[in-house]
This record gives structure tokens, sequence and C-alpha cells, in this order.
């Protein structure tokens, strides 16, 4: 790294490059482990026409915060020492006579002199060539991944129904059409088979790893290298007839052969992969050390049924979109859930609104999932769903939001209000 090699009592002279001055570029602040990240990885800079800019790293979304300033700040190029520019001569010896403190003349007060003495010294070298200026400099804010792209382009076209029908026509060589984007072209990494996971990255504003993440949230699948979200009413009904299959083959809710609910599902025209996608949205693998010879399923593929996942699958089931009497819910659930399971509306905090008490309590579907992202925009879809909120019952629903640097405590008093109508009341929350 250069160095302007400034050294105390030899001042040096600046000058604008004869050539111009560039007033374009824009200064950028990071920090170190930042700057190791630019060097040894680099960064992309993402944001549309009508988007903020972000710097997204590998991990990392970073808010872009142009910073204006009073003072002028003057870029220098590398600078050459003098002895290199003149080959090998050194010209101390010169700035130090030029340094020296000569008799006061006549006329001249010493503050003169010394300003007069320091003007000589720096005329001894070459000047300090400005290249550029600027009056401001980027800030970068760490900031949550910008993901309200994502789920709009994961559900434009759902894997559904019509997909597997698509595929089993497909393998019986009948026309299809499956796999032409409309007029048959592919853009951005884009096909009616969903969208790459580099066409994602290129249009998210979120680093590789939150993207990936994000994925994951929505429950989406990679075939073939596209990425799809699945239709939520074909998922269901995939889990329920794993769970028709698991009984038929006498298996147990918490030791599913994938394999073998692979062979019974795939001659019905249903994909392998989604058959395993469903197990991974509504269970978890077991653990290799819990399989024995014994029970006859080592070393095979073998989920466990989550049972709170898949109580909150016929929970919506039995809601069906409206709301119910909480009580008819209560009945209808138990009898709807797999044998051996116990529905416990505990398991609905942040999947269900209850209104009302007593006996004229009725329950309807309001799952988290599907509000905003953004922390403004879903305290305004709370809000708008219920004007006040008791924090028991709201907290719930806030458990997905996270910001870089902010508490949820930080977040309720920049979105909502706090009130208490007595002392011994609890605290309820409206919009700001």
């Amino acid at each position: 790294m250069t160095t302007l090699a400034l050294k105390s009592g030899q001042p040096r002279a600046i000058a604008f490059a004869p050539e111009g001055v560039r007033t374009d570029l824009r200064l950028l602040e990071v920090d170190e482990p930042l700057l190791q990240e630019i060097i040894q990885k680099g960064v992309v800079i993402k944001g549309g026409e009508d988007d903020e800019a972000v710097l997204v790293t590998s991990c990392r979304t970073y808010a872009m915060k142009l910073v204006e300033t009073t003072n002028l700040q003057l870029l220098v190029g590398p600078q050459h020492h003098e002895n290199e520019a003149d080959g090998g001569l050194d010209k101390t010896e010169d700035v130090a006579a030029a340094g020296a403190v000569a008799p006061e003349a006549p006329g001249y007060g010493s503050g003169l002199m010394t300003q007069w003495n320091h003007f000589r010294s720096a005329s001894c070298q070459d000047p300090i060539k400005v290249n550029a200026t600027s009056t401001s400099h980027i800030e970068l804010v760490e900031v949550a991944p910008r993901l309200e792209a994502l789920r709009g382009l994961l559900w434009q076209r759902p894997y559904g129904v019509d997909d597997e029908r698509a595929a089993s026509a497909a393998a019986e060589g009948k026309e299809t059409g499956m796999g032409e984007a409309g007029d048959g072209t592919a853009a951005a990494g884009r096909t009616a088979k969903g969208h790459t996971f580099e066409g994602l990255l290129a249009r998210v504003q979120a680093s590789p790893e939150e993207l990936r993440a994000a994925l994951a949230v929505e429950g989406a699948l990679e075939l073939g290298g596209y990425w799809r979200a699945v239709d939520p009413n074909y998922l269901g009904s995939l889990l329920e007839l794993v769970l028709l299959t698991a009984e038929q083959e006498g298996m147990t809710l918490s030791a599913l052969r994938a394999s073998r609910l692979v062979a019974s599902l795939q001659p019905e025209g249903y994909n392998p992969a989604l058959v395993r996608h469903c197990l991974r949205v509504y269970g978890e693998p077991v653990a290799a050390e819990s399989l024995t010879e014994g029970n006859g399923i080592a070393g095979q593929d073998v989920w466990c049924l989550d049972e709170t996942k898949v109580c909150i699958h016929f929970a919506h089931k039995v809601i069906g979109g409206r709301a119910m009497l909480l009580s008819d819910f209560n009945v209808a659930w138990i009898h709807a859930v797999p044998y051996g399971m116990t529905p416990s509306v505990a398991m609905l905090r942040s999947e269900v609104l209850i209104d009302g008490s007593g006996a004229e309590a009725r329950i309807s579907s309001f799952p988290a999932s599907a509000l905003p992202r953004d922390p403004g925009e879903r305290f305004a879809a709370l809000f708008s769903r219920r004007a006040r909120w008791e924090w028991t019952h709201l907290e719930p629903f806030l458990e997905g939001v996270k910001v870089p640097g902010q508490s949820v405590e930080a977040l309720l008093m920049r979105f909502a209000r706090a009130s208490q109508p007595t002392p011994d009341a609890p605290l309820f929350y409206s919009a700001r």
C-alpha cells in the first residue's frame, strides 16, 4: 500500500491534476471484516429502477445510505517517493536547507517568515496531485433481506395437480407442452418449470445464504434445477395420502420408510421428489443411531411425522377459510387428526385468531406465514385485522420478524402504541 510519506516539519504542496479532476467517484465506508469479504469474495449491488439499492455479500444484506458532508474530500493517486522518482537522488538536504530559519528580514514578522519557510520547503518537492474530489460517502447499514419479490416469483405458478398430470402424460409420450414458457422461450432463469437459483438470486435483494433460508421457509422445492412453491392444497392432499398408505403398509407415524412410500405412490402418478418433500415439510428424519436391526428399519430412510405440523394442517382443513364456533371446531378437529395424535389449541398460537369468549368464541384461520415479511407492512396487516392486541396474542405473529440490530421491543415502539386501561390490566397495542 502506498502512502503520502508525510514527515513532521516537511510540508507538501497539493495541486489539482492538469488533465482534470473527477467528481463522479463514490466513497464506500466499510469495516475490516467487510473489506476482507470484498477483497476475497466480492460483493454485488442490487436494485431495480424503483428499488433502494442494497449491497449483498455471501451471507448479509446492507442498505446503502448516501451521507453528505460539508468538507471537500481530496482523492489522490499512488505517490512516488522523491528518491524513487529521481533515480535514487535524495532531496532531504534541500528540504532541510529550505526549512532552515533565515535571519529576520526588515519589515517581516517571525510568523510570516515561518510561513515563508514552509512554502520554500514544500516547493522543493513535487506537489501531491489531486485526481478527484467528493463531498459525500456511502454508509452501509445491515438490514433484513428484502424478500417480497421472492414470494411473488415462487407463487406465480406453484406446483400442483396440473403438473402431476402433465408429468404423467409426458411419461406416456403425449403432447403436454410442459416446460414451455408461454412463447416457448426462457428469460432471466425462468421457465414454466419455475426459476433457477441463479435467476432468483439476480432478482431478489438477498445474499445466497439468506435466499436459501428463505426458500426453505417458503417450503419451496427444487425440481430438475428449478425452484417451485408447492400448492398447499396439493401438499395437504399428499400428506393425507401418505397417512393412508402408511396405515395400509403397517408403518407407525414415528417410523415412516420413505422408500416404501415412494414405491407405493409412484405408480399413482406422484413424483418421488414430492413425496420426500412432503415428509420434510411435515416431519423430520429419524437419527441413524435410533434405528436398530431389531425393528427391521436399520439403514433405511426413516421419518417421524411432527404432531404439531400435522394437527395444524387438519385444523386449517376443518376451518376451511370461514369463522366457526370454537366448540364445534374442537369436536371436528379431534375427529380429523390421525389416530394417536392429540390436538391442542396451543398448537395454533400463530395460525388462528379466536374472537369472543365463552360459548360464543369463534375461531378463524390467520397464519403468520401468510403475513408480509416487512415489519411496517406486517404491523399494518395485524392492526387492520384487529385494532387492539393483547401482548400474549400479538407475540406469536412477530416471531418471524427479524431486523438486524433491532429487538421486538424496538419495533413495537416504532410501529405500535401501548395502553393499559388499569394498573392491573394487561398491556394492549394499537396502531401508532
